[in-house]
């Protein structure tokens, strides 16, 4: 198996113990993820919507597990672990990106948890953002502090990125 729909993606969540708040944030950003999509696709920008919005739906799966930095890895882990690979390579790089190699999917995935708050409303992405920076200045262990500082940019990039796409699309249309 290598994609599930929405609605699968809701009950795997349910099914592993993903808390409520947790769901509503994954609702809003999923939400997020398929508008900007939407905006993309308008404008001609190849993008699997779907897998976007399945990934949005599961981005936080790990935090049944994890609740540190690498949450992201583990959800990505319990993915791979159900077959759900393309899933697990987006999910994977969403909370701590190290390269500004990533697919568009991926890009969309990190804006739209960056602009969601944990109500699953929209929020300044520079409250996310300054936290990763503050991260990256005041952590403790020198590697965990470099991953920060590298994520922060990194998201930084990709929020103005998919901003300017956003804006192009819909001046074009």
């Amino acid at each position: 198996m290598n994609r599930i729909t929405r609605d699968e993606a809701r009950a795997l969540a349910a099914e592993l113990g993903l808390d409520e708040e947790l769901r509503v944030h994954a609702e809003g950003v999923a939400h997020r993820a398929e508008t900007v999509c939407e905006i993309l696709e308008g404008a001609e920008h190849k993008i699997d919507t779907e897998i976007v919005v399945v990934a949005a739906l599961l981005h936080d799966l790990g935090r049944t597990r994890a609740h540190g930095l690498n949450h992201a890895a583990v959800s990505a882990e319990i993915l791979l672990k159900r077959g759900l690979k393309k899933t697990a390579e987006i999910v994977k790089v969403h909370a701590l990106p190290q390269t500004g190699k990533l697919s568009l999917e991926a890009k969309v995935l990190i804006y739209a948890d960056t602009t969601t708050g944990p109500d699953g409303e929209p929020i300044d992405p520079m409250k996310k953002l300054e936290f990763l920076r503050r991260l990256g200045d005041e952590w403790v262990n020198e590697e965990e502090k470099l991953l920060a500082k590298e994520a922060y940019e990194v998201k930084r990039r990709v929020v103005s990125e998919i901003d300017a796409l956003i804006k192009r699309a819909m001046a074009a249309s």
